[in-house]
């Protein structure tokens, strides 16, 4: 039987999604990506952390939703993925935090019915039944590969 798994959750456009929180290295809130010329649009920049330089991808771009300016506060998770053999640093922009949760493998479905863009489809695990409501899981590899 496999066990529980947990998940790192967050707001893009009123929608809850969510990571593998065994990816998530730390959360900052507030901070701002230097914009880098002739990447791609859903690259926000990069940001200096802790000495480290690393590349933001904002989820809201990347999925294809309209910029919202009245957005107070936007978090920048910070995830490790594997890159030729060694961990690398990439931010993902978020509107908002919401937990981390627990799951039950009964409570995951790899099939989803969701309207997504091309480089996002492939970053989908799957869906998650949390309380009232279905969780987007995104895999932390593939969406930092259709940025890197």
């Amino acid at each position: 039987m496999e066990e529980n798994k947990y998940a790192t959750s967050f707001f893009v456009d009123g929608q809850l999604f969510a990571i593998d929180t065994e990816a998530v290295r730390h959360i900052l809130e507030n901070t701002r990506p230097t914009p880098v010329p002739l990447t791609k649009p859903f690259v926000s920049g990069i940001i200096n952390n802790h000495g480290t330089m690393m590349p933001v991808l904002d989820l809201r771009k990347l999925l294809d939703r309209k910029p919202d300016d009245t957005l107070r506060e936007q978090c920048i998770i910070i995830i490790g993925v594997e890159e030729n053999g060694k961990e690398e640093m990439v931010g993902l922009k978020v509107d908002e935090m919401d937990d981390v949760f627990e799951y039950s493998p009964d409570d995951f479905k790899s099939d989803t019915v969701l309207d997504l863009t091309p480089e996002v489809h492939n970053a989908v695990a799957g869906t998650i039944k949390k309380a009232d409501n279905f969780v987007c899981l995104l895999k932390t590899n593939d969406l930092a590969a259709a940025m890197l």
